[in-house]
């Protein structure tokens, strides 16, 4: 699958452990933006969404 996000977007890795207020998660697509100076994380997800 290749995918197309746009200038300055390079893949880090797929299903990362993310640890947030001592609880993990693991992201399914982290990209770095490399204008931005930032993250993106894209969680796919079946059922209700929960932050």
């Amino acid at each position: 699958m290749k995918m197309k996000l746009g200038k300055g977007f390079t893949f880090v890795g797929s299903q990362v452990r993310f640890t947030f207020d001592e609880e993990h998660f693991r992201i399914d697509l982290v990209f770095y933006n490399r204008l931005l100076r930032s993250f993106v994380l894209i969680d796919l997800k079946i059922g209700k969404l929960k932050h």
